[in-house]
């Protein structure tokens, strides 16, 4: 600051250090002198920017705004633009004034920042332009709930204007439609909560009740105390109006259903047609229903059924209105509907305005393939059958007709009932019962409540049957198990129960049974069997069974763990060459077998082997697929087949199969990191490992634990492929698909094993997204003996390549079943032939 005389320095340099507002002190050139630390700020800037610089120079490209209140002519008063160092411009109210000392004069120039002001009002007129262009109503009202404010959307909804409805309370628009009560609650909610919403009827201007959606706000002020409501508003008139139609298709479908269920439950026709009119008037919102008949020709009519509602004073269309709308109907063979304004002539003893119905439909039905009466429906609503009404009142003809039929042919029908209850409980083959009788039967000895009852079952398994249907054919073994179904059938107490399992197996529950008698029971079935000779074309042959047999309560306490149980005993006879009784407990084969496993998981000795799978165009290895192998304690190595199968009795599979996906992800890793040939690897997943989507979440976390860098979607593109069975795929198909839709996204693809060896539904390979499609290895086996075999693979692999989808053989042994496939069109092979599994990773820390 230069140098002044000492009292006006001291004013100065007060009002720079306790003024709250930015003060700079300039010199009659109005170059800035001095600034207090508020005028930096505003500023932003330092005092070393400010100093020597004129307050000009700070002022944006604007005009100045004089304040017009000034009233000292030694001070000058204005609004402005400045900028502050950044660029950034705001608005100021400036005031600069001289000071004087003793023969000294300086100039001070205070700024205050009004961007707040600017804010404020912009605020005030959007919220100004929202309440007068808002396409909702808006009312405020004060705290006597007397009308201040109304908006555009408000007067256009209610026929109200402004100058009419301020200062008049809102139940001026009450419908009358809502009692006090109704009232009281409303206000009740706004007092305790401050607000209300919901659906209310009010009254606009020309009388005209209407429905709106309704939310009420109160305002407070700083007390606390309500100064206003505000309310909003919309007509909800088209949505009441759609409900309305909603509701009259859903009843209507409603009647449908119970149409539906009069002819399932064969109503006799005349109490199916009173039935119908009276549920089509009850659900429809219909006046009147009839249902007119042909008597002996088209031109003959006669009303076989009527029902109306039960208004008082309502007027039902007579007869000739309704024959006439039905005849026209019959002699069109289809629909016919007047949706306008019908009022039949007048007759004697009948005024003209007797009987008006807004609209009416005939609906032809048909007995034995001819037209043979119509439904007649009338209504007093205008326009009342749109599309959805239309199609159900067919729907409806439809079921008369089809009743009809049924009635025509009763024998028949019983015949064909008998028929559908019997196949529901029986199999169409064996002629026992089916597996969910059975079921059923387990299940009532474990109702809740009820003391148990002691009984066994056996599960009964034919050895080699699949021998039989590939050596003779499928006609052969279905007469197998014909003649085995006899046997049983025959061997069972009066009391117990026998039923296909599925496939080759069978279930005899027997009541009462304890563990010897039931494996008695069990072993004389078992000679019967083997001591049958069956004589098909010629031939004869004998099979045996394999035979589990477990007892409730000794060996569970569920049906399911004594299913198990059974399963387990039966897999223990199979193992031990088949042909033999096995009662569950009594040899512990595959619960040791269970010991091995859980002791290899827990000692990391489940491994990975590796097959390769090779293109067969140039027999370059194009991928592999990781093979589950357990490490004995010391050192042989058992196959999947020697284990597989006990661990999937046990419930282990799954961990198994998280354990050789992680190693070869691991082993994938590696070969990236050696600079090896990018190939896919195939990862075989369970039923049980598809069914739990946090182990497959897991699986999808330890893929990114692998690939932190992405290295192996930017090198090897997406190498890991998820096999998955038919089988695994009939538990849920739509649950497998969305449990596999994370990994799928990371770039998981998916192969389909074991194709044609199941149900083979073309539905998967529709729905879900199949990359690569695993042709099973006994129709591999055969394709050079058999031209059948080579027919369909031929056709699998061309099915493949419409959809996109690789095919791959399995089981390939030989050159020239290779040569074969690359002529049928097959891509990729994978067998014996191109290499054996060979141990691809171990566990971190194993030999």
């Amino acid at each position: 600051m230069p140098k002044r005389d000492g009292g006006l320095r001291s004013k100065l340099a007060f009002l720079l250090a306790f003024s709250t507002d930015a003060v700079l002190v300039l010199d009659d050139r109005g170059v800035i002198q001095a600034a207090n630390h508020e005028a930096c700020r505003i500023l932003g800037c330092e005092s070393s920017a400010l100093l020597g610089a004129s307050l000009r120079a700070w002022r944006a490209d604007a005009p100045i705004r004089p304040h017009p209140d000034n009233t000292r002519p030694d001070s000058l008063c204005y609004s402005a633009y400045f900028k502050r160092r950044g660029g950034e411009t705001f608005l100021a109210d400036v005031s600069i004034a001289s000071v004087q000392g003793r023969g000294d004069r300086a100039y001070v120039a205070i700024l205050r920042d009004m961007s707040w002001h600017a804010e404020a009002a912009y605020k005030e007129n959007l919220a100004a332009a929202v309440f007068d262009n808002s396409l909702q109503a808006i009312i405020v009202t004060n705290a006597a709930n007397r009308i201040i404010a109304v908006n555009a959307a408000f007067e256009r909804l209610t026929g109200y204007s402004a100058s009419e409805i301020v200062g008049q309370p809102p139940s001026l628009l009450q419908s009358g439609r809502h009692d006090k009560t109704f009232y009281r609650a409303l206000w009740r909610s706004i007092l305790e909560s401050g607000h209300w919403q919901g659906e209310i009827w009010d009254r606009r201007k020309n009388g005209e009740l209407f429905p709106l959606w309704l939310t009420i706000s109160v305002v407070r002020d700083d007390s606390g105390a309500i100064t206003h409501h505000v309310a909003i508003c919309h007509d909800i008139t088209e949505r009441k109006e759609s409900e309305k139609r909603l509701r009259h298709v859903t009843d209507f479908y409603s009647a449908l259903c119970q149409v539906d269920q009069m002819v399932a439950c064969r109503t006799a026709p005349r109490a199916l047609f009173e039935g119908i009119c009276r549920t089509a008037v009850g659900y429809g919102h219909l006046r009147y229903a009839c249902i007119a008949v042909i008597e002996s020709s088209p031109d003959v009519l006669r009303i076989a059924a009527a029902f109306s509602d039960t208004q008082e004073g309502a007027v039902l269309p007579p007869d000739e209105a309704v024959l006439a709308l039905s005849k026209g109907a019959i002699m069109a063979g289809e629909a016919v509907v007047q949706q306008d304004n019908m009022r039949p002539p007048p007759g004697p003893g009948r005024p003209p305005e007797a009987f008006t119905a807004l609209s009416a439909g005939a609906f032809p039905f048909k007995r034995g393939g001819l037209v043979s009466g119509a439904l007649c429906v009338f209504s007093d609503e205008a326009q009342f059958f749109d599309d959805a009404l239309l199609h159900l009142l067919k729907r409806i003809a439809e079921d008369i007709s089809f009743a009809l039929d049924g009635f025509d042919q009763e024998a028949l029908r019983q015949a064909a009932e008998s028929r559908a209850n019997y196949l529901a409980r029986h199999d169409v083959l064996t002629g026992l019962y089916r597996r969910n009788v059975i079921e059923d039967a387990m299940a009532r000895h474990h109702v809740p409540g009820r003391a148990p009852a002691a009984y066994s079952i056996g599960l009964i398994d034919l050895d080699h049957f699949k021998v039989i249907n590939d050596t003779y054919g499928h006609a052969v073994g279905d007469e197998v198990l014909v003649h085995t179904a006899k046997i049983l059938r025959a061997a069972m107490r009066l009391g117990d129960l026998v039923g296909r399992w599925g496939g080759e197996e069978f279930l005899c529950l027997l009541p009462g049974a304890n563990p010897d008698s039931a494996v008695y029971s069990m072993e004389r079935i078992r000679e019967q069997l083997a001591q049958a000779t069956i004589l098909v074309g010629g031939r004869e042959l004998h099979v045996t069974a394999s035979i589990g047999v477990a007892s409730f309560p000794s060996d569970g306490a569920t049906a399911a763990e004594l299913m198990m149980r059974a399963d387990a005993a039966l897999y223990q006879a199979k193992q031990e060459g088949g042909n033999r009784v096995h009662r569950a407990g009594s040899n512990p084969s595959i619960f040791l077998m269970g010991g091995q496993i859980e002791e290899a998981l827990g000692r990391d000795r489940i491994v990975a082997a590796a097959q390769p799978i090779v293109a067969l165009k140039d027999r370059m290895v194009v991928a592999d697929e990781s093979l589950a192998r357990l490490v004995l304690p010391d050192g042989a190595v058992l196959d999947a087949k020697r284990f597989i199968e006990a661990a999937a009795h046990l419930g282990q599979l799954q961990r198994i199969d998280q354990v050789v996906i992680g190693l070869a992800m691991r082993r994938c890793v590696e070969r990236l990191k050696a600079h090896d040939a990018p190939i896919l690897h195939f990862l075989n997943a369970s039923a049980g490992l598809l069914a739990q989507a946090h182990s497959l979440a897991t699986l999808l976390k330890d893929a990114r634990g692998q690939d932190p860098n992405g290295d192996l979607s930017a090198n090897c593109g997406t190498p890991f492929v998820i096999e998955i069975t038919e089988r695994a795929m009939l538990r849920d198909r739509e649950a497998v698909k969305r449990h596999l839709g994370p990994l799928l996204e990371y770039g998981f693809r998916v192969a389909l094993d074991d194709f044609g060896s199941g149900y083979s539904s073309f539905l998967y390979l529709a729905d879900f997204p199949v990359s690569f499609l695993k042709i099973e290895k006994q129709l591999v086996e055969r394709v050079t003996s058999e031209k059948r075999m080579a027919a369909i693979v031929r056709d699998i692999a061309r099915l493949g390549h419409d959809l996109g989808i690789t095919t791959i053989a399995e089981g390939i042994e030989d050159a020239d079943t290779a040569d074969a496939l690359l002529g049928l069109g097959v891509d990729w092979g994978q067998g014996y032939y191109f290499g054996l599994p060979a141990l691809a990773y171990r566990a971190p820390g194993r030999p």
